[in-house]
């Protein structure tokens, strides 16, 4: 063995040992959904193992970073994991990993997997001011060794790791994977999601309470490694990419808002409210304006499983259709004119969510707006502040589908003092109008006017999600 192997040897033992976690999996013997504390260990990658450079196997391509290798480990002895990333200090974006993995209790080793930089919360936010560049995280099988490739096109970067999760078992994690029937379509039915309490989510580690912004539109995402996980070890998943997010990467919480998995099973990810805006860390620069939704599995290597994509298409129905969004749609996201629903890719420097995902990206859109039947799309009330006896408002919305509608204004102090309604049928834009006066035709007097925009389905008395604003009238 080298003198170099040897020192990596040892660094990589004192590291393990100075982690202080134990390999011993953590085994929850209730069948009753609780948190579940991961296994932590965080390797050391301090220099270019010449001689595993040379012996290791081929990767499958040169990286986009311009193919210097910065970091290269010897094939480990590890504790197990199921989930493993490379983070490093700073912020950089141009490095990646090549990483391949050994199946637990043998001598099988994988080939390599690619492990793209993940710009995840906005820049000059708290939540990135403690981040950790990293890469996307690799979901395996049952791990106990692994061999890391680290390349970038500039100077390598410092505090080099690559940390292992071991998420831990629960009784539980079988009783969770059974989605109850598919509810019925249309933006109003809301589709099964299992909470976080359902994966064991350990509420301990989140870093800090939720912020919310603006829904405009989604990103799609996929997660990266193996595509043959159970329905069992799903929820073990979602615990590792938690506390791979958390802990290694210095987040405040899981990045993605809601995840899906390849028998169309979706979970509830970042903590805040699935019918808000929560702010997730999936794509930076477009956090406070998107929600983030990842497939479970790599679909740059397999095709998406249609279960999977007809949930995807589901919740973006709903959750697009809960803040009148398009999915069809163009519209102003990040400061740039592009679809409502988007991949990982159209927001940054990478595959994500794969080949065959993205390529299913325009039938996914149009099936969310066919899903979504009837809606209110973009609402907006102008100009939401009047002088006293210069006028009125008017609310202007499209509709789709066959729509009842009801535009209500009224204040606290004077009751109703508009109320109008009608129906509309197809794809059409809706102008009301408020003259600013009473109904008896006097001025309104200066205060706060709430506008309630409310429908339903006139075929099937479904209630569309309402809107509401309010016009200020000044003295």
């Amino acid at each position: 063995m080298s003198s170099l192997r040897r020192a990596l040897s040892r660094l990589t033992t004192a590291a393990l040992t100075a982690s202080l976690i134990t390999v011993v999996p953590v085994v929850d013997t209730s069948a009753t959904p609780k948190p579940v504390p991961a296994q932590r260990a965080s390797i050391a990658i301090p220099a270019v193992d010449r001689a595993a450079l040379k012996g290791a196997p081929r990767v499958p391509s040169v990286g986009t970073s311009g193919d210097d290798v910065v970091g290269m480990t010897a094939p480990l002895d590890t504790q197990g994991f199921r989930v493993a990333g490379v983070t490093w200090s700073g912020d950089r974006t141009d490095v990646e990993a090549f990483v391949r993995t050994r199946d637990a209790g043998t001598d099988r080793w994988t080939g390599w997997s690619l492990l793209e930089s993940e710009a995840g919360p906005d820049a000059g936010t708290a939540e990135a001011a403690n981040a950790r560049g990293g890469t996307q995280p690799l979901i395996t099988g049952e791990s106990d060794g692994i061999q890391v490739r680290v390349e970038s096109g500039g100077a390598r970067p410092g505090d080099l790791q690559v940390d292992l999760v071991d998420p831990g078992t629960s009784d539980a994690d079988a009783d969770v994977g059974s989605t109850p029937p598919a509810t019925a379509q249309g933006v109003q039915a809301k589709p099964w999601v299992h909470s976080r309490a359902s994966w064991g989510a350990d509420e301990s580690i989140r870093r800090d309470e939720p912020e919310y912004g603006e829904v405009r539109g989604a990103v799609v995402h996929h997660t990266a490694g193996t595509n043959a996980y159970t329905e069992e070890e799903v929820p073990q998943i979602l615990r590792g990419i938690y506390d791979f997010h958390v802990n290694g990467r210095g987040w405040n919480d899981i990045g993605y808002n809601v995840l899906v998995d390849k028998w169309g099973q979706l979970w509830e990810g970042r903590a805040g409210g699935l019918d808000k805006a929560v702010i997730g860390a999936h794509t930076r620069g477009f956090n406070d304006e998107t929600f983030g939704i990842s497939a479970m599995g790599d679909y740059d290597r397999a095709a998406a499983p249609q279960r999977m994509v007809s949930s995807i298409e589901r919740f973006l129905a709903w959750k697009l259709g809960k803040h009148h969004i398009d999915p069809a749609a163009m519209g102003t996201i990040n400061g740039t004119w592009r679809p409502t629903v988007i991949g990982h890719r159209d927001g940054g420097e990478t595959a994500c969510p794969g080949q065959y995902l993205y390529a299913k990206l325009p039938e996914i859109r149009t099936d969310a707006k066919e899903r979504q039947g009837s809606a209110f799309y973009k609402p907006r009330t102008t100009p939401r502040t009047v002088p006293y006896a210069s006028g009125g408002s008017a609310l202007t919305v499209k509709t789709a589908g066959e729509v009842t509608w009801r535009v209500r204004i009224s204040s606290e102090e004077h009751g109703m003092v508009s109320d109008r309604s009608s129906t509309r049928s197809g794809d059409t834009d809706l102008t009301v109008t408020w003259k600013g006066r009473m109904p008896d035709g006097e001025w309104a007097p200066p205060g706060e006017y709430q506008v309630l925009l409310s429908g339903k389905d006139t075929k099937t008395g479904a209630w569309i999600p309402s809107w509401r604003d309010t016009i200020t009238v000044t003295g």
